[in-house]
């Protein structure tokens, strides 16, 4: 099981994400890309997770829903909230998926991971970005750091499974 990092590795001017970036594939599997991120898995890994073992379909029309969502971080061994509405990354906890490009009348939008970490070369130094699974935005927008153009909407908050007690109380 991955687990979130403590820190990222930076300069005053760069930074190496904490979280690989997978793409999706294809429109609708930015929340299953996202998951995969989190866990360590491919995207294949985590499609295949949601067909088998939570009834996903296999091919559309589908939708990724809250539950399947927080069903498949479990199996992972984390922890997911329900989605929260956001004003602003402060609103975020350290580790989210974050809904963006949302339109309120369809209520539709398309999910990055967020994460907030201290830099490694001065612990007071927090950053947060985005890690963005698209596939057909430019290679300098795959992890970002200015949010004004990919402002969060809502988000489900991420953190690691307590583990359970040794003697299983």
């Amino acid at each position: 099981m991955a687990t979130i990092p403590t820190s990222v590795a930076s300069t005053t001017t760069s930074f190496q994400p904490a979280y690989q970036r997978v793409q999706q594939q294809g429109d609708f599997d930015c929340a299953f890309a996202c998951i995969a991120m989190i866990t360590g898995k491919t995207l294949d890994e985590i499609r295949q997770l949601a067909i088998d073992k939570f009834d996903h379909p296999a091919h559309g029309p589908y939708w990724i829903t809250e539950h399947l969502i927080t069903a498949l971080l479990a199996h992972h061994r984390w922890v997911a909230t329900v989605y929260k509405e956001a004003t602003s990354t402060a609103d975020l906890p350290d580790l989210a998926i974050a809904m963006v490009d949302y339109d309120p009348d369809t209520e539709i939008g398309r999910h990055t991971l967020f994460h907030r970490a201290k830099a490694s070369h001065d612990p007071k130094i927090v950053i947060e970005y985005m890690v963005d699974p698209a596939g057909w935005i430019e290679q300098s927008m795959h992890i970002r750091t200015d949010f004004d153009a990919c402002h969060p909407s809502w988000f489900i908050g991420v953190h690691p499974m307590s583990k359970p007690a040794k003697d299983g109380k």
